[in-house]
């Protein structure tokens, strides 16, 4: 598996974790099922927050330390 959000690629295993969802194929497949249907996630720069993982633009930035 690939270890990170197919959307906002966030790295699943590393902390911060702050309720966001990290079981990589539960993601996959929900992922699949938005593309599949031709359905659009938000940008996550513009929504503050990831619509499949629901990793924070905070998550984001403490994990890059």
């Amino acid at each position: 598996m690939i270890g990170i959000c197919p959307h906002c690629k966030i790295n699943l295993a590393q902390p911060p974790f702050n309720g966001r969802t990290t079981n990589e194929v539960m993601l996959t497949i929900d992922y699949r099922k938005i593309i599949e249907n031709n359905l659009k996630l938000k940008n996550f720069k513009n929504l503050g927050y990831c619509e499949l993982c629901k990793a924070t633009k905070k998550d984001h930035e403490e994990q890059k330390q």
